[in-house]
């Protein structure tokens, strides 16, 4: 459950994960530049980013894909305020208003993702930041979703199961080895970088980690 400092947000209430919940809405520049009409129209120069034709080579058909910067983590982005905005996030909140950063539910607050529908619909895309849905900006194709609806959705342990490698690069059919915690979820280690080559991303020994078990 997350630690919430609720003066630093707005508390109002969302459809999220497709029910009326509590939700709480941080301040953003972007989003008051969007609604203030200051300089440039935002909406051009957004839309001027944006391929809408129906044979997009990129996602799905009725996709609309993000042609220009893109975060680390494959997301479109657009500058507006003096802030960096996430590109599918603009024209969704011109509809609904500014996305809430965190929700209240059964495990307290959780933070909240405007989650690609068109991602969850393909079973065969496999997530990750090369995931091309994740250009998608049509605001049809987008819900405000928990962390863990959008985790169960977003085919997430699929692409982790189909890594062969850990982060630095080992194989894992060489150095790696699962563990199941005491709540039942299995992770991978790798023991190459157990042993130092990653010691500060790694903390334990298989020792440790098989006891614990």
């Amino acid at each position: 459950m997350a630690q919430v400092e609720i003066d630093l947000y707005t508390p109002s209430l969302a459809e999220v994960d497709g029910e009326l919940r509590p939700v709480l809405i941080p301040e953003r520049r972007w989003y008051d530049t969007l609604l203030g009409g200051e300089g440039d129209d935002p909406i051009e120069r957004w839309n001027a980013k944006v391929h809408q034709d129906l044979n997009s080579p990129t996602t799905s058909t009725d996709c609309w894909t993000w042609t220009a910067c893109l975060s680390e983590d494959g997301y479109g982005e657009f500058s507006l305020g003096g802030q960096k905005a996430r590109a599918h996030h603009v024209l969704w909140a011109l509809e609904h208003g500014s996305p809430p950063a965190l929700v209240y539910g059964s495990r307290g607050w959780e933070r909240v993702h405007l989650g690609h529908l068109c991602h969850d619909r393909d079973e065969t895309c496999e997530g990750g930041p090369a995931c091309l849905h994740r250009r998608c900006v049509n605001p049809e194709h987008l819900a405000l979703l928990s962390h863990t609806a959008n985790v169960r959705a977003g085919n997430a342990g699929t692409h982790q199961r189909r890594k062969t490698e850990c982060p630095s690069g080992h194989a894992y059919t060489s150095y790696g080895f699962s563990y199941t915690d005491p709540q039942g979820t299995t992770r991978r280690y790798c023991t190459a970088c157990q042993n130092g080559l990653r010691a500060a991303k790694f903390v334990g020994s298989r020792k440790v980690l098989e006891a614990a078990a």
